[in-house]
């Protein structure tokens, strides 16, 4: 009796298991309805730049590049490189590769970005400016390696939030600086690491 059942045990292992191949089989994924935000801490005044003036809340006003760049600017052409700016910007650090200034921002409206391929893009959206050169990040911030997150991973059981690219990352020189890693964990009773 026990080989009987022995052998039948081994068999059904080595059964392949019937699927059912009707596509009006529902399978068990969540609707996209049904998941939590994906919520991207941005940083406030991203396409501002912030003055020296206070507002009555105490913050620091912020003016859009539009402000001082209209439509009707006059005189020089507008400095390509970081090098070639002789009075305002100065105070800013560029180091972001060999890049134009016109690489990212838009050279007819100063509110906007430009991709590669010359479409406009708010500063709100900045991040798919950074993805078309650091797609290897990107893809590593998509699936939550880069960048910082927190919340859920399962989006079914609550948001996940994550830090925008320049929350960690100055555009204009986006390398992250050298820290100190924080000493190891010390065992309570030995003091030993």
């Amino acid at each position: 009796m026990a080989a009987i059942l022995c052998a039948a045990l081994i068999v059904s292992l080595f059964e392949a298991p019937e699927f059912d191949d009707d596509p009006d089989v529902a399978v068990d994924q969540p609707e996209t309805d049904d998941l939590y935000e994906d919520v991207i801490i941005t940083p406030p005044g991203l396409g501002k730049l912030t003055t020296s003036i206070v507002d009555m809340h105490g913050q620091f006003v912020g003016i859009r590049c539009s402000t001082c760049h209209g439509a009707g600017d006059i005189g020089d052409p507008p400095a390509q490189y970081a090098d070639e700016l002789t009075e305002f910007h100065r105070e800013m650090e560029f180091s972001h590769g060999d890049l134009a200034c016109a690489s990212c921002h838009a050279t007819d409206d100063r509110d906007k970005l430009t991709l590669a391929s010359g479409a406009l893009l708010d500063y709100d959206d900045t991040m798919d400016l950074c993805a078309q050169c650091h797609s290897s990040e990107y893809k590593s911030y998509q699936h939550g390696a880069h960048g910082g997150m927190s919340g859920h991973w399962d989006r079914t059981q609550g948001e996940r939030v994550r830090n925008h690219c320049v929350v960690c990352h100055d555009p204009h020189e986006p390398a992250f600086p050298q820290v100190t890693p924080a000493d190891p964990p010390r065992d309570r009773f030995f003091g030993t690491q």
